[in-house]
This record gives C-alpha cells, structure tokens and sequence, in this order.
C-alpha cells in the first residue's frame, strides 16, 4: 500500500484539492456593518427633535428669585389638609373648608404657584381628589413636590 502525504492527491485521485478551512469569512459581516452605519448616519439627524429656545446669557451675579411665594397644599394620611406658605404659616382645612383656605391665602390670584405634596400612607385616590379640587376652583399653576430619601 502506498500513499502520499501532503500532495493534495487523496485516494480517489483528485488533485488540486483545497483542504478544510475554518477561518471565518468576515466579507459578508463587514458589509453588513457598512450598510448599517451609512442607515444610523443618514436617520440619527432625523431622530432628534429640535426645540427653539430664546435663553438669555447666563448671567454669574444674577439670582433667579420667584418675587411669589409658592403656596403649599400637603395632605396628611389622616385626611388633614394644611394650606399655607413657609414664611406666613398653614391653616389647617378639609376638602370641605379647601377652597376658603386656598382662597385666603392666595389672595384670589388664580396665577399663584400651588405645590402639592402628600404622606407616604396617603391613597392615590385622595392626592387626585384634591388636585381636581384645587383645579376645579380654578388654579391652574400646580405642581406635585416629592422629598428625596437621604439613607
């Protein structure tokens, strides 16, 4: 029995064979990869939204200062409600008594900034209950307050 090792002749005579190559062909995956960038470089400028803003200059010795005092609505989970502000104090009201109290302390400026913020325990139901009540009396300018656990 004879054979030859090497030559790239096999036992059924075929010359010139190649022999097995694992080598990944990376052509196809190159490609693959230059069509996607050209796609994500012609569609990324379509993708962000432009907003026109009119800032002014920043100004390093200006202090932005709301000349308003923010009025503060809080609920607590017994159902009480305290209206106020941090320099003139609460008055404490129900959502029976709330719009006197909103009232007197805002003066009747249905512009005032009103914050809203409640207890932990206090239901969903009852902080939408009480915004629909500051808003049906007509103040429009509200915002929720959240507190930032500190561990």
């Amino acid at each position: 029995m004879a054979g030859t090792v090497g030559t790239g002749e096999s036992a059924g005579g075929k010359r010139g064979r190649y022999g097995d190559n694992s080598e990944i062909n990376v052509t196809p995956f190159v490609d693959v990869m230059l069509v996607l960038l050209i796609i994500f470089m012609v569609s990324a400028p379509l993708a962000t939204i432009s907003i026109p803003l009119d800032l002014p200059p920043p100004d390093p010795n200006q202090q932005i200062v709301d000349p308003v005092e923010p009025i503060f609505v809080s609920l607590q989970d017994t159902g009480v409600i305290n209206v106020g502000t941090q320099s003139t104090g609460e008055l404490e009201a129900t959502f029976a008594t709330l719009s006197d109290a909103i009232r007197q302390k805002t003066g009747g400026d249905k512009e005032r900034k009103i914050f809203i913020r409640a207890d932990q325990k206090v239901i969903y139901a009852d902080v939408m209950r009480l915004m629909d009540a500051i808003d049906h009396e007509g103040y429009k300018n509200k915002a929720l307050v959240a507190e930032d656990v500190v561990d």
